[in-house]
């Protein structure tokens, strides 16, 4: 039996949080043992869960002083017996790495974001943000070198990291996330959802998720559901998500009119649930890591609208299971969304190609049996 152990921030709800749990109830126990520890303040609100699958979620705060977190993970790694580090800290990737290195355990970097913190001095920048510009690129550049694997959630990642780094010195390799495939609403569901709005069991319904955060793009989106509203009058757009810019939203949806046709609906338990009730998916963001979103819209069979940026050309199949457009082409967006509302075969053939797409590619199984891969040529290496 191979014991790995996670290193992560804390157990939250993200993206990454998310897959683990995914992996936990996906790869055999009798084969491989997974525990985590947490380097925040506290275990996060999923720890819980993670321990209801039989792991074990250890705290190892990382403070000022960063010795006694070295001392302390040193120690958890060696009474533990565990075989891999898997390391999910990104900025502060280095120092775990270096404790591994000593103990002659084989420790995995994993990558989950394009921006890792490294940023060239700059005059304007505070002396804090420098000096945390100056650790990222030390603590990076050590674990990037002395990793046994390095792994990022997609391709755009790794570029990012290799523009960064400047010529990787380890080929690293991408490590897909594994997506849930959730059951179809069926009609009589999609039916009664539309009903508990008051709507007809016609009305097109186009879904957005996401932080409310300039990243995302909302303003450019109401902007699309704007034209799209004068060529289908009955459609709805619905927004889920929470955020800092929860109230500039808020009043641009007054000043645009848009209140009969816009519903916030917060944060969400029941995303795949939800996703499978309505008609399209539209994502018009200005950047991205990895659109895990846009993934599970297409495992819920929705097409995805979005933006021509990486990360979505990477996620999804453009034509094929989404229609990307530049992230200026706001019209274009609003008429390829037009075109699906119009057009419900087309809209359907391109849901049932994500579906197929995410199942082949991204479901959980298949992440599964990828990182099970990882962790035995990282031991036979």
């Amino acid at each position: 039996m191979l014991k790995i152990l996670h290193l992560i921030n804390s157990f939250n709800k993200g993206d990454v949080e998310k897959w683990l749990l995914y992996m936990l109830g996906e790869i055999p126990r009798i084969q491989y043992e997974i525990d985590f520890c947490c380097k925040g303040a506290n275990l996060g609100v999923l720890a819980q869960v993670a321990q209801h699958l039989n792991a074990k979620v250890i705290c190892c705060p990382l403070g000022i002083n960063q010795a006694i977190f070295a001392q302390q993970l040193r120690q958890i790694l060696q009474e533990g017996g565990y075989d891999i580090l898997h390391n999910h800290l990104q900025i502060y990737s280095g120092l775990p790495v270096w404790v591994a290195n000593q103990l002659g355990i084989p420790a995995i970097t994993s990558f989950h974001k394009n921006n890792i913190g490294m940023q060239k001095p700059l005059n304007r920048l505070t002396i804090i943000r420098q000096m945390r510009s100056v650790y990222a690129e030390i603590s990076v550049r050590y674990a990037v070198r002395h990793s046994h694997l390095i792994t990022g959630c997609s391709q755009g990642v790794i570029n990012s990291l290799d523009s960064q780094i400047t010529k990787l010195p380890k080929r690293p390799c991408v490590l897909n996330y594994g997506i849930a495939i959730p059951d179809l609403s069926t009609p009589e569901e999609r039916h009664a959802f539309r009903k508990s709005f008051g709507w007809l069991d016609n009305v097109p319904i186009i879904l957005h998720v996401g932080r409310f955060i300039e990243q995302k793009n909302h303003l450019g989106l109401l902007s699309i559901f704007k034209l799209v509203l004068k060529h289908i009058p009955t459609a709805k757009l619905l927004l889920v998500g929470e955020g800092p810019l929860h109230t500039v939203i808020e009043r641009s949806i007054t000043q645009r009119q848009l209140d009969h046709a816009v519903y916030l609906l917060g944060a969400r338990e029941d995303l795949p649930l939800l996703m499978s009730k309505c008609d399209i998916f539209l994502l018009p963001s200005l950047h991205e890591d990895l659109p895990v979103v846009a993934l599970e819209a297409n495992a819920a069979g929705l097409p995805v609208i979005g933006s021509k940026i990486p990360a979505m050309i990477e996620a999804v199949v453009d034509g094929k299971t989404a229609i990307l457009h530049d992230v200026a082409d706001i019209e274009g967006m609003a008429k390829s969304a037009i075109a699906l509302l119009h057009n419900r075969q087309y809209c359907q053939q391109l849901g049932n190609a994500g579906r197929k797409w995410v199942t082949d590619n991204y479901s959980t199984s298949a992440s599964a049996k990828q990182l099970m891969s990882i962790y035995d040529s990282v031991i036979e290496s």
